[in-house]
C-alpha cells in the first residue's frame, strides 16, 4: 500500500461482551492496541447505568492501559434505542442515550461517535420519519459540536436506519449543515444495500469518509448476513484497501465483529492484525 498504514488499525471491544472490562482491556493492550473503537454497551459501559463517576473511571483504566479511543459507538440497533420514535418515551431516552455517549466521548478525548439516525416502522410515512430526523440530528450535532466531537453517520439496511443509501446520507449531512456531521462506510452495510466502495468514495468525498468499518460478511439464510473475519466471507477487502489506498483515506478501520466470536474474542483481534500485516500496510 502506497498511503495506509498499520496505525490506522482500530481494534474493538465489540466481540468482547461476554468478559468484563478489565479483561478486555487487558487483552486489547496485550496484542499492541493503541487506537480503539469503543463500543458503548452491557457488561463493559452500557449508557443507561452509567454515572458521571463511571465515565471517569473507565477513562482513567483506558490510560492506564495506553488504549485511546478513536471512535465510541454507543448501541444503536439491538436496545430500544430510536430517536426518531413516535413513541415520546423511547424517543427521550433515545436522545438522552446519545447525550450521555458525547459526556462520555469529551471526558475520553475520543474525535467521533457514531450515531445511527434512528429506523422508521415500516408501515409508517418515511418522509414524516425524515423530517424528525433532522430535527434530532440537528438538535444533537448542536451539542456535539460544543464538545468537539463529530458524529459518523453510516449507511443501513432499513431495518436498522433511516439512512438506506450513500446518497440519503449525503442528504442528511447538508440539511443538518452543520460541521459537527461526517459520513463514514460499513463494508457489510454497503454490501446490504448493494453499494461498493467505489461509489461511496465517488460520492460521499473521500474527505467526508472519517471511518470505515472492517469485516467480511458471511451468508447465514438467504438475505442474512453476519460479520466475519477478513479471510470468511464474500467480500474482496484486498481490493476495498486498495480504493481507499488510492483515495488517500486518513481514518481509522474498526475491527467490528461480534458473534460468533465471542468465546476467542482475543484470537479474533490477532486474525485481523495479521491479515492487515499481510496486507502490506505501511508501519506505524
Amino acid at each position: 500500500m502506497k498511503n495506509l498504514s498499520l496505525r490506522q488499525v482500530a481494534y474493538t471491544n465489540f466481540p468482547y461482551y461476554k468478559y468484563s472490562l478489565k479483561y478486555t482491556l487487558d487483552s486489547l493492550e496485550r496484542i499492541g492496541a493503541h487506537d480503539i473503537e469503543f463500543y458503548a454497551a452491557y457488561p463493559h459501559f452500557y449508557l443507561g447505568d452509567i454515572t458521571p463517576q463511571d465515565i471517569k473511571t473507565t477513562a482513567r483504566m483506558l490510560k492506564e492501559h495506553n488504549l485511546h479511543v478513536i471512535n465510541l459507538c454507543p448501541e444503536n440497533c439491538s436496545y430500544p434505542v430510536n430517536a426518531i420514535s413516535t413513541n415520546i418515551h423511547a424517543k427521550t431516552r433515545s436522545i438522552d442515550h446519545y447525550v450521555r455517549a458525547l459526556q462520555a466521548a469529551n471526558e475520553f478525548e475520543t474525535p467521533y461517535c457514531l450515531f445511527f439516525p434512528g429506523w422508521v416502522h415500516f408501515d409508517e410515512n418515511q418522509d414524516e420519519g425524515w423530517k424528525r430526523r433532522v430535527e434530532t440530528m440537528s438538535y444533537l450535532a448542536g451539542i456535539a459540536e460544543t464538545y468537539g466531537v463529530q458524529l459518523l453517520l453510516e449507511s443501513a439496511p432499513r431495518c436498522s436506519s433511516i439512512l438506506t443509501s450513500t446518497e440519503k446520507q449525503i442528504k442528511m449531512i447538508d440539511e443538518v449543515g452543520s460541521r459537527a456531521l461526517t459520513g463514514m462506510i460499513d463494508l457489510s452495510c454497503l454490501f446490504y444495500i448493494n453499494e461498493t466502495v467505489e461509489g461511496a468514495v465517488e460520492k460521499l468525498g473521500i474527505d467526508r469518509i472519517c471511518h470505515v468499518h472492517f469485516h467480511n460478511c458471511a451468508e447465514l439464510t438467504p438475505g442474512r448476513y453476519e460479520h466475519r473475519l477478513p479471510m470468511d466471507g464474500v467480500l474482496d477487502l484486498k481490493h476495498a484497501l486498495e480504493v481507499l489506498d488510492e483515495a488517500g483515506y486518513k481514518g481509522h478501520f474498526g475491527c467490528e465483529v461480534f458473534a460468533p466470536y465471542e468465546y476467542e474474542p482475543e484470537q479474533a483481534m490477532l486474525e485481523f492484525k495479521k491479515f492487515f500485516e499481510q496486507m502490506d500496510l505501511l508501519p506505524e
